[in-house]
């Protein structure tokens, strides 16, 4: 599965990571990515910015503004990058805590049976018996496979507030075997997950 946003609160736009570092004395910057794998963040020519609270001089520059990418790359288990007009250490001071966005619309399209994690973001997922386990809130990059993190729908039975089961209710991203059926259009993940895997942890 493509992951490539961590943040959804700008209608259209998508964080992609942050930049976290200098690197050398040329202006080159390390940046923190949210895509996977990481070095997709630097195939963007041209990504938005948003610079950070640590940013030197730029208190009015608050807004979502376009920067050029001149080069990037994986470096060790990170990425580093240039950006156009930022050729000294000095100037690149303005980028560090800075947050790097993208529109949707610039994604590549996904490939088959793969899906971007922005989009499952607030998908409801039902099990097999037709009942609505929770609204998918985030997603979790395990070793073995990824994991859907949904939170809790409130059955109508539940009068009291207090009775509701806040705890998460974690679903392996697995196709074909607990993830059935994913529907965009519809917004709804179906999933063979019987309620009682959730209510006997």
């Amino acid at each position: 599965m493509s992951e490539e946003s961590k943040e959804l609160h700008i209608p259209g736009l998508h964080i992609l990571g942050k930049v976290s570092g200098y690197y050398g004395v040329k202006g080159w910057v390390k940046i923190y990515s949210y895509t996977q794998p990481r070095e997709n963040i630097v195939r963007y020519k041209t990504l938005k910015i948003k610079f950070g609270n640590s940013s030197k001089g730029l208190s009015a520059k608050k807004e979502w503004q376009d920067i050029q990418l001149d080069s990037g790359k994986a470096h060790g288990k990170g990425v580093v990058a240039h950006f156009s007009g930022y050729d000294s250490r000095e100037i690149s001071a303005a980028l560090i805590g800075a947050e790097l966005a993208a529109h949707r619309s610039e994604f590549k399209s996904a490939a088959k049976d793969e899906y971007y994690w922005t989009d499952l973001i607030d998908l409801i997922a039902i099990n097999l018996q037709g009942v609505e386990l929770g609204r998918v809130s985030r997603l979790i990059e395990t070793a073995a496979n990824d994991v859907l993190v949904l939170n809790p729908i409130k059955s109508p039975a539940q009068s009291d507030v207090n009775a509701l089961d806040k705890s998460e209710i974690l679903i392996p991203f697995v196709l074909d075997h607990y993830v059935k059926k994913v529907d965009l259009e519809a917004g709804t993940i179906m999933v063979d997950w019987p309620v009682e895997w959730n209510e006997s942890k």
